[in-house]
């Protein structure tokens, strides 16, 4: 699919060992550890095409699935309490952790506090939080999440909140991490500068490392074998999630004070009254 579009709409002249290679190798031919010079850009190209057109089937095969939403939450749910079950057996210091699917109320609530107020927006219908030991393992562990649970470009660009690491800092920090600082694409404290803050109902002194993944989910026989015309459609579907990581200190300081989250909770309530009863101001009393 990728070296058609690539040649019909292009008309770029795909080398035909890269179209009959397996797939697989295209990462060889990319890297330059295969083939010619040429080779390289030819296999970017199928890669970044092939990319997309495994994203377009997949969120085909999930229109077409017979599951829920609250089905898939569960599909999300299990993989990831596997993965954490994978790192408690490996003895990671994993203090806490937990997740499943928003509430009826919790969703409702969200929608009416947004000013852009459509289900589509809801990121974190299911939502995993993570708790571990030190601040530094908070970078072991999206290391480990990037291995295990899923490939890092799945992670949807402009949703991250970092309160907690410092990506120049620990660049600078150590010697491993200071020689490759040049291989960068980007100058350090690029990341510092674009980094987003928690949202508005937060408390003051509220940090957090959260993002949103659209999770790939390798569907399973009994369920392909329910879904009609999904033929080379593979069996990869995609679903939001979000990721909250912090460490033991920082979560008892999330708990106290104005951060706790019934203070965010009321905050929020409070925010959904004033759009509520908005209309009724300046009305006329009989």
């Amino acid at each position: 699919e990728a070296a058609r579009y690539l040649g019909d709409e292009h008309g770029y002249k795909i080398p035909a060992e890269l179209i009959a290679c397996a797939p697989v190798d295209l990462f060889l031919f990319a890297s330059e550890k295969r083939g010619r010079r040429r080779d390289r850009f030819y296999a970017c190209l199928l890669l970044k095409v092939m990319h997309i057109v495994h994203h377009i089937e997949a969120r085909e095969l999930r229109f077409r699935s017979p599951l829920s939403d609250a089905q898939l939450a569960g599909l999300l749910v299990e993989k990831v309490d596997a993965f954490a079950d994978t790192l408690r057996a490996e003895g990671f210091p994993l203090v806490h952790y937990v997740g499943g699917e928003k509430s009826a109320t919790s969703l409702l609530t969200k929608l009416l506090v947004k000013k852009a107020h459509h289900a589509a927006t809801i990121h974190d219908r299911v939502r995993f939080r993570f708790v571990v030991e030190r601040p530094l393992d908070l970078v072991t562990l999206m290391a480990k999440m990037t291995a295990g649970l899923f490939p890092y470009n799945y992670v949807a660009p402009g949703q991250t909140v970092n309160l907690l690491v410092n990506f120049t800092a620990l660049m600078e920090s150590h010697e491993t991490f200071r020689k490759h600082a040049a291989d960068l694409q980007l100058e350090l404290g690029h990341e510092e500068q674009s980094l987003r803050h928690v949202n508005e109902f937060s408390g003051p002194t509220y940090r957090v490392v959260s993002f949103i993944v659209d999770m790939p989910l390798r569907l399973r026989d009994d369920i392909l074998a329910r879904i009609d015309d999904g033929a080379g459609l593979g069996r990869v579907i995609f679903g939001l999630a979000e990721f909250q990581l912090v460490d033991r200190a920082t979560d008892e300081e999330n708990e106290r004070g104005e951060n706790r989250h019934d203070r965010y909770r009321a905050r929020q309530l409070m925010k959904v009254r004033d759009r509520l009863e908005r209309g009724m101001r300046g009305g006329r009393e009989d």
